[in-house]
C-alpha cells in the first residue's frame, strides 16, 4: 500500500489509503510439501502466510509481478511470475510444469482459487487447495469514511480486486455514495468493473493490463 500511495502522490494527487480488506494468516506451523512440485500464489497475502512455513527453495508460481516481488522479498529463491491473472497463471503451469510431476499446492483463502483449481484439475493436474489466510473487511466506520473522504468529494478511486470493490460498496453510507457521481473508478479487471457498476460513478475505466502501472496510467497526472 505504501508503494501505491507514493506513486499516486508522485502524480500530484492527494492520496487517501482505504484498505477495504484485512488479511489474517491462519498457518501456525510448517506446511507439509512432500510430493509438491510447486506452490501457486494468487495474492501477496498468501506469500506472507507461507513465509517461514515452507522451504525457501520451493518453486513459487506467482499470479503477477507484484506478488513475485513480494515472494522474493520474503526469501523465496525460485519464483516465476505469470501475467497478472488466474488464467495466465494456469497457462504458465500448463506450459512449464508436467501433470505427472507432483502435486500443485494452491495457497489461498476460503472461497478463493476455486476456478483456478478446477481449471488445472481438468487438465490432469493434482491440485491441493490450502487456505493459509482469511479475509476480513477492513472498512472503517461510516464516520471514519466521511472523515477520510472529507467535504471535497472524490476525483478518482483505484480498485485492485473485485472483492475490494465489493467490500467498499457494501459499507458505503448513502451520503458518501452520492459523492462518487463525479468520480472516476479505475478497475484492475473486468470483474472489478462489473462490481463497481452498481454505484453512480461518473466513469468506470478498466486497466489495459491487470497491474498497478496500467492503473496509474489511467489515473494520469493531477491537474494543477
Amino acid at each position: 500500500m505504501s508503494e501505491t500511495m507514493a506513486a499516486v502522490t508522485a502524480l500530484g494527487w492527494h492520496a487517501v489509503a482505504l484498505p477495504a480488506l484485512r488479511a489474517e494468516p491462519i498457518v501456525h506451523g510448517p506446511l507439509p510439501v512432500r510430493g509438491v512440485q510447486a506452490i501457486l500464489v494468487t495474492s501477496g497475502q498468501a506469500v506472507t502466510a507461507l513465509a517461514g512455513q515452507v522451504p525457501a527453495d520451493m518453486p513459487i508460481l506467482a499470479v503477477g509481478a507484484a506478488t513475485a516481488r513480494r515472494a522474493r522479498a520474503a526469501g523465496f529463491v525460485r519464483v516465476t511470475a505469470a501475467d497478472g491473472t488466474a488464467d495466465a497463471l494456469a497457462d504458465l503451469v500448463r506450459a512449464e510444469w508436467p501433470p505427472a510431476g507432483g502435486v500443485l499446492l494452491l495457497a489461498t483463502a476460503p472461497g478463493y482459487g476455486l476456478d483456478l483449481a478446477d481449471a488445472l484439475r481438468r487438465g490432469g493436474f493434482r491440485v491441493a487447495r490450502r487456505c493459509v489466510y482469511r479475509i476480513r473487511s477492513g472498512m472503517p466506520s461510516p464516520e471514519g469514511l466521511r472523515a477520510l473522504i472529507g467535504g471535497g468529494g472524490v476525483a478518482a478511486a483505484l480498485f485492485f480486486s473485485a472483492e475490494t470493490a465489493r467490500q467498499f460498496l457494501r459499507h458505503l453510507p448513502r451520503d458518501v455514495r452520492e459523492k462518487l457521481r463525479e468520480a472516476r473508478a479505475i478497475a484492475i479487471s473486468d470483474r472489478a468493473a462489473e462490481v463497481l457498476a452498481s454505484a453512480p460513478w461518473g466513469e468506470i475505466v478498466r486497466a489495459a493490463t491487470p497491474d498497478q502501472a496500467a492503473m496509474l496510467a489511467l489515473l494520469g497526472v493531477a491537474a494543477r
